[in-house]
């Protein structure tokens, strides 16, 4: 049934989703077929005693991704299959971080409709109420429509979910775009979206709801003082709606989402970013602030805060860009901010084409930037950590400087409010400094890098890595990377490949 529809989107007249700014594509029958990997292996030399060489080829990590396309222009259907596995070496019966992921796609391009089954990434509203204070601060330009794609490098913990999503075809009304989406885990637990949307005359505005509910496993705790009670199992549900007006000088957005966990209490989230002005000038703030009582999309419980962040942007040409950014934080909105950030990022427009050709040895300031932190949740013990990052290209080369300072201080002991963002330093706690230089020629691309760091009471530490690829064509790459964690003793490697065998006809 599902294939039916998605077919007819295609084959019925005035049904069809092609977008008129594609290209038509003649192909009756197009195929793309992928394989990329890694394999990583750790190592650790213990009396200064190098492992012998059975030892540096046996063992590690490994993981492999295929993937086959099969494409029916025509139609405007694509199908993909995918199987993700990774697991240790040598292969054990009883590896829990092992896992043999297979995965499959309907996909109907014109009009965003597909079909999955298989691990997963969730974008758009379900995502920005998922891991909220972990996620970047949710300004303008972080809020995608909702939707889900195959994951392509899945996690021990993730498991296959079913999911539908069926969008209005494009040539029923242009303007206008309607979505209904449902999702199913391995529990039966199910997941509902919907949305509307409308775009014209360069406004842009986006409604959208979300649902979901389970039943959550039982929770203990760890440690004699955790923080967090044991908890039965309980049901979860969790209601979102989203709301996104865009227009070529301004744009405003919001969400607002709502949680009932039994044994645990109801809480909510909501979130709300402004954006005036677009380019060369363009000011952004956004806002999110939490309940205790709240938890998230995966029924975690995310924890009260608040959170206010604001930037100011100026673009040029050639990728020219300067943006000035801060934000605060505090355990909730009537409380006092113990957490701020500031940050400068400049990075000048890139030469001319002409400027390029005169000088291919052209010798250039690429970017900086300046960022200070503070963590003042402990008390008696803020702590402020200072980065500072500069590039540079030589022609074909090009090299980054960074350094950043750690160490902690008493503002709260001496009455001073932990929110000025102002550096004091009072006790060391480390400095590292590195340099990374590039070089790409031909085929081959070779980074290396050299990090060494300072630390209070404990001895230096050096991390040397060397990072070289080799792309023959468009069809593969194949990189070999050797880092140092902590020089001589710890170290590891990784060797990695990636082939696409469509690209070759």
């Amino acid at each position: 049934m599902i294939l039916v529809f998605l077919l007819l989107q295609g084959l019925v007249p005035g049904m069809g989703a092609e977008n008129p700014r594609k290209k038509t594509e003649t192909h009756l029958f197009t195929w793309d077929l992928l394989w990329t990997g890694s394999w990583y292996k750790s190592i650790k030399i213990q009396d200064g005693e190098f492992q012998s060489a059975k030892d540096l080829f046996s063992g590690g990590t490994l993981y492999n991704r295929g993937e086959l396309s099969l494409g029916l222009p025509k139609l405007d259907l694509s199908f993909r299959f995918l199987a993700a596995d990774k697991r240790l070496l040598p292969v054990i019966s009883n590896d829990g971080k092992a896992g043999f992921d297979p995965a499959a796609g309907i996909y109907h391009l014109g009009s965003g409709s597909r079909f999955l089954y298989g691990i997963q990434s969730e974008y758009g509203l379900p995502a920005r109420i998922n891991n909220v204070w972990l996620r970047s601060v949710p300004f303008i330009e972080s809020r995608s429509p909702s939707s889900r794609d195959l994951k392509i490098e899945p996690a021990a913990r993730d498991s296959a979910e079913t999911y539908l999503y069926l969008a209005l075809p494009y040539r029923i009304l242009p303007d206008l775009s309607m979505y209904i989406s449902a999702a199913l885990d391995a529990e039966l637990n199910p997941a509902f979206g919907t949305g509307i949307g409308l775009e014209k005359n360069g406004m842009d505005f986006r409604l959208e709801g979300f649902y979901t509910k389970k039943e959550l496993p039982p929770r203990t705790i760890s440690t004699w003082f955790s923080s967090a009670p044991p908890l039965p199992e309980r049901d979860f549900e969790i209601y979102a709606l989203g709301f996104f007006f865009n227009m070529p000088k301004a744009a405003f957005a919001a969400d607002l989402a709502w949680s009932e966990t039994f044994a645990w209490g109801r809480g909510v989230y909501g979130n709300a970013s402004l954006r005036l002005g677009n380019k060369p000038w363009r000011f952004s703030l956004a806002a999110d602030t939490a309940g205790p009582r709240f938890a998230d999309r995966s029924g975690s419980t995310a924890g009260g805060g608040f959170r206010l962040s604001a930037k100011v942007e100026r673009f040029w040409l050639r990728s020219g860009y300067l943006r000035f950014q801060g934000t605060i934080r505090s355990p909730a909105i009537d409380e006092k901010l113990d957490r701020g950030n500031i940050s400068i990022y400049y990075r000048p427009s890139a030469p001319s084409a002409a400027e390029k050709r005169n000088n291919p040895f052209l010798v250039r300031f690429s970017r900086a930037s300046l960022s200070f932190n503070r963590d003042a949740r402990t008390p008696g013990k803020t702590a402020d950590t200072l980065d500072v990052l500069s590039g540079f290209n030589f022609g074909i080369l090009s090299t980054v400087f960074s350094c950043s300072l750690h160490s902690f201080s008493d503002l709260e002991d001496k009455g001073g409010p932990p929110l000025f963002l102002f550096p004091v330093f009072e006790k060391f706690e480390s400095f590292k400094v590195s340099g990374e230089l590039a070089l790409k020629l031909g085929i081959f691309d070779l980074r290396t890098k050299l990090a060494f760091t300072v630390r209070a009471e404990k001895s230096p530490l050096w991390e040397p890595s060397i990072n070289c690829s080799i792309r023959p064509g468009k069809w593969g790459r194949i990189g070999l990377k050797i880092a140092f964690t902590d020089f001589p003793e710890k170290w590891n490697y990784t060797l990695s490949w990636r082939f696409n065998h469509a690209a070759m006809h």
